[in-house]
C-alpha cells in the first residue's frame, strides 16, 4: 500500500467513526510506514526514526485525554520518547549527569491535557530520569571490557531488582490496552517505584567514573545508611542489593582472614602482598631472613581500598592474615575458620566472623611464644639487666667495668667488653644469658632520645639483626664518640632470635637500652660517691676530708639514689609488673605488643621527661659534676683552704645546676597546657624526692 491510498483511507476511515479495533488496526499500519505526509486533522513529528502522532489534546474529551496521557507516560517510564512529555535536557545528558543534576531536569507534560490530570501525572516525571539514569549504568557497564568486578555486581543487582520494574511496565501496559488502565491506578502502582529509582539512581551515580570497589561500597553504604527508619521496605532492598553486590570484596577479605592469601587480581584489597606469587615461599626461608622487618616491610596498607563500613576492624582484618603466614612459616599447625563472609548492614554478623577470625592465630602465637620460646622468662630478662634490678648482675657489672668506665670510647676494645660481660653473666642462672651483648654508642643518652621522640612510628631500625659485640646504630657525628667515657657511651643489647623477636625487635629494645644506659650512669656515680674516704691502704697518704665535703657527698649521693629510685621504683618498676601480669593473663599476642608499648612508652615520657630533653641533659651533667668532685676529692691537699675553697665551688656548682633541674621540673608539674595530667603526677612525684635536698 502506497503512502497516497493510505492517507485516503485513513480520512475516509475517520469521517466514519472507526471502532476500537480498526482504530488500533490502523494506528499500527502508520508505524510501519516510513513518510507520512501531513493530513488535516494529525500532525506527525520524527521521533527516534519512527513517526507519532501529535493532537490538539485541548479538544479531546477527558477519558480520552487520560488514556493518551497514560501511554506517554508508560512508554516515557520505559526511557521511550513520548510526544507529549518532553525533557528540558536531551536524553544523553539525563543520562550522564551527576545525581545532583538530575533533580533539576524538568519534563514537562503538554499544556494541553487538562489540569487535573497534568498533576496526577507530575507526581511521576521524576521517574523518567531516573530509569534513564539506571538503565545506561547497567547497560554501558556490562559493556565496558574493563568494568571492576563491584560495578559488575551493581549492574547485575539492579538488573535484577529492575525485573520487576519492567514486569509492571508490561502488565500496566496489557491493562491500557484493555482500557482496564486509569490514572490514578497508574500512580498508585508506580509511587513506590519513585524512591525505589530515586536511590539506585543515586548509587549508580556515585559509581560512575574510575571509583574503586572501596569507594563504590563505601558509597552505597552511605545512602543506605541516610535511609529513615520508616522506609523499611526500601532498606531491606537496599540490604539485599549491598550484600549482593559486597560479596566479591568480602571473599577476598574471608580468604585472607581465614587463611591468609590474598586472591586480588584487580588490586581492589587494601592489602598487598610485595612477595610475587611465584618468589620463595615465607615458609622455606631461614629464620635470620624471616626477621621482624621482613614481616613488617612485607605488607603494604592502602587504606583508600577499604570501604568505610570495615574501617572499624581494619587492624583485625590485616592481623588476622599476618598471623596466619607467621605461624605457617614457623609451622605451627592450627585448625582453619571456614565460616562464610558477607556483609549485611542491618545484622552486622560479619564483625564478629573477622573477630574471631583475628582472635584464633592471634591467641595461638602467643601461646606459642609463651609455652615453645618462653616469652615471659625473656621480659623477666628485661626487668633484671636493663633496668639493673637484678642487684647481683647490677654488682657485678659495675664492678667488672670499673676501670673501662673512665676510659674515653677510644681506648676501649669491644671484644674486652664482651668477654668481660660473658664474664659477669657467669654468676646467673641464666639459659638465655647467651643473648647479652654490649655495645657502645657514638651519641649521648640526649641525642639518642631526641632520635627517638622524633622518629615516626613504624620505622624500623637499619641495623635490626646486627650481631656485632660493640656496633653502633646511630648515624651521628662520626667524631662524637671520642668525647664520651665509657659510662656515657657503654650499653646493653639483646640479640632474641626468631620468633621471639616479633615481639621483642628493635624498637622496644630501643627504648629499654635508653633507660639502661641513664640508670647505669646513676649506678656509677653512685658507685664513684660511695667509694669516697673509705679506709685508704696501708702505707698511702691519706685523703683530704671536711664535714662540709662529706655533708656535700651524702648531698650528691642522696640525689643520685633518688633520681634511680624514682625511674625504676616509682616510674617503671609498677607498670613492669602490670606487663608481667597481662604476659600471664593475655589472650592475644596484640595485648602483648600493646602493654609492652605502652609500658615502654610511659617509662620514657615519665620516667625520663622525654617531652623535655633538657632534663635529661641537666641530670648527666649534674652527675659529671658528682664524678668531678669525687676526683677532686680522691687527690691528696696538703693546703686544708684550698680543699674547702674547691669544696665549696663544687657546692655552688652542683647547687646551681639543681635548683634548674627543679625549676624545669616545677614547670612542667604546674604547666596544664602542655603537659598531660600523669607527666604533671610524676613530676611533682620527683619534686618530693629532690626538694628535700635543695
Amino acid at each position: 500500500m502506497d503512502s497516497v491510498n493510505l492517507n485516503k483511507s485513513f480520512k475516509e476511515t475517520v469521517r466514519l467513526v472507526l471502532s476500537k479495533e480498526e482504530l488500533e488496526k490502523e494506528g499500527r499500519k502508520i508505524h510501519e510506514v516510513r513518510s507520512i505526509p501531513k493530513s488535516d486533522l494529525w500532525t506527525f513529528e520524527s521521533v527516534g526514526g519512527f513517526f507519532m502522532p501529535t493532537e490538539e489534546i485541548s479538544k479531546l474529551p477527558l477519558d480520552r485525554q487520560e488514556q493518551l496521557l497514560i501511554r506517554n507516560l508508560i512508554y516515557a517510564f520505559s526511557g521511550v520518547p513520548s510526544s507529549h512529555i518532553k525533557p528540558e535536557a536531551t536524553i544523553k545528558q539525563i543520562a550522564t549527569m551527576q545525581q545532583s543534576g538530575l533533580p533539576n531536569v524538568r519534563f514537562k507534560i503538554d499544556e494541553g491535557f487538562n489540569s487535573t490530570i497534568r498533576t496526577l501525572g507530575n507526581y511521576l516525571l521524576p521517574l523518567v530520569g531516573h530509569f534513564i539514569s539506571v538503565q545506561n549504568f547497567i547497560e554501558t557497564t556490562n559493556m565496558t571490557p574493563r568494568s571492576g568486578r563491584t560495578s559488575l555486581a551493581l549492574a547485575a543487582a539492579l538488573n535484577d531488582k529492575m525485573q520487576q520494574y519492567y514486569d509492571l511496565q508490561a502488565t500496566m501496559e496489557t491493562e491500557m490496552q484493555q482500557r482496564k488502565l486509569f490514572l490514578k491506578d497508574l500512580v498508585r502502582q508506580l509511587r513506590p517505584w519513585v524512591g525505589i529509582l530515586k536511590v539506585f539512581s543515586s548509587m549508580v551515580t556515585s559509581a560512575r567514573g574510575k571509583k574503586t570497589s572501596a569507594q563504590i561500597l563505601s558509597d552505597m553504604n552511605e545512602i543506605y545508611e541516610k535511609l529513615k527508619p520508616s522506609d523499611l521496605e526500601l532498606k531491606e532492598l537496599l540490604e539485599k542489593i549491598l550484600n549482593s553486590v559486597s560479596s566479591v570484596y568480602m571473599k577476598i577479605v574471608q580468604l585472607w582472614t581465614q587463611k591468609g592469601i590474598i586472591y586480588d587480581l584487580q588490586h581492589e584489597f587494601f592489602v598487598e602482598d610485595s612477595e610475587r606469587s611465584n618468589s620463595m615461599s615465607s615458609t622455606l626461608l631461614a629464620p635470620e631472613q624471616c626477621c621482624h622487618a621482613y614481616w613488617e616491610n612485607r605488607y603494604t596498607l592502602l587504606p583508600e581500598r577499604l570501604p568505610d563500613f570495615l574501617n572499624p576492624l581494619a587492624a583485625e582484618i590485616f592481623h588476622a592474615g599476618k598471623y596466619l603466614n607467621i605461624l605457617r612459616q614457623c609451622n605451627v599447625k592450627l585448625t582453619l575458620m571456614q565460616t562464610p563472609l558477607n556483609y549485611n548492614p542491618k545484622e552486622q554478623s560479619h564483625v564478629e566472623i573477622i573477630r574471631s577470625s583475628y582472635e584464633l592465630p592471634g591467641k595461638k602465637l602467643l601461646d606459642y611464644l609463651k609455652t615453645e620460646h618462653h616469652l615471659e622468662w625473656h621480659l623477666g630478662n628485661l626487668h633484671g639487666y636493663f633496668l639493673l634490678q637484678n642487684q647481683e648482675f647490677a654488682e657485678a657489672l659495675l664492678a667488672n667495668y670499673q676501670e673501662h668506665m673512665q676510659r674515653g670510647v677510644d681506648r676501649m676494645i669491644p671484644e674486652t667488653l664482651q668477654s668481660l660481660l660473658m664474664e659477669t653473666l657467669q654468676i646467673i642462672d641464666d639459659p638465655f644469658k647467651d643473648l647479652m651483648r654490649c655495645q657502645l654508642k657514638d651519641r649521648d643518652v640526649a641525642s639518642q632520645l631526641q632520635k627517638l621522640v622524633n622518629r615516626e612510628h613504624g620505622e624500623a631500625d637499619k641495623n635490626e639483626g646486627n650481631t656485632s659485640n660493640t656496633t653502633s646504630d646511630d648515624d651521628g657525628d662520626p667524631f662524637g664518640r671520642f668525647t664520651l667515657y665509657g659510662y656515657e657511651a657503654f650499653a646493653l643489647r639483646y640479640e632474641p632470635k626468631w620468633p621471639l623477636s616479633f615481639v621483642l625487635h628493635s624498637e622496644p629494645l630501643q627504648k629499654m637500652q635508653l633507660l639502661q644506659r641513664v640508670i647505669l650512669f646513676l649506678r656509677y656515680v653512685q658507685r664513684q660517691l660511695q667509694a669516697l674516704w673509705q679506709a685508704p691502704p696501708e702505707g698511702t697518704i691519706p685523703i683530704s676530708q671536711s664535714t662540709r665535703s662529706e655533708a656535700l657527698r651524702q648531698r650528691m649521693l642522696g640525689i643520685m639514689i633518688n633520681l634511680e629510685q624514682y625511674i625504676t621504683q616509682d616510674i617503671a618498676e609498677p607498670r613492669w609488673e602490670m606487663l608481667i601480669v597481662v604476659a600471664d593473663k593475655a589472650q592475644h599476642i596484640d595485648d602483648l605488643v600493646e602493654r609492652l608499648s605502652i609500658t615502654l612508652e610511659e617509662c620514657l615520657r615519665l620516667g625520663l621527661l622525654s617531652g623535655a630533653i633538657a632534663f635529661v641533659r641537666s641530670l648527666f651533667t649534674l652527675g659529671q659534676v658528682c664524678l668531678n668532685f669525687s676526683s677532686f676529692a680522691e687527690t691528696p691537699l696538703c693546703d686544708e683552704q684550698a680543699f674547702d675553697d674547691g669544696v665549696a665551688e663544687y657546692e655552688t656548682e652542683f647547687g646551681s645546676l639543681l635548683k634548674s633541674i627543679l625549676d624545669l621540673v616545677r614547670e612542667l608539674a604546674n604547666s596544664t597546657s602542655s603537659t598531660a595530667e600523669d607527666e604533671r603526677e610524676s613530676c611533682q612525684q620527683l619534686l618530693l624526692r629532690l626538694e628535700a635536698y635543695n
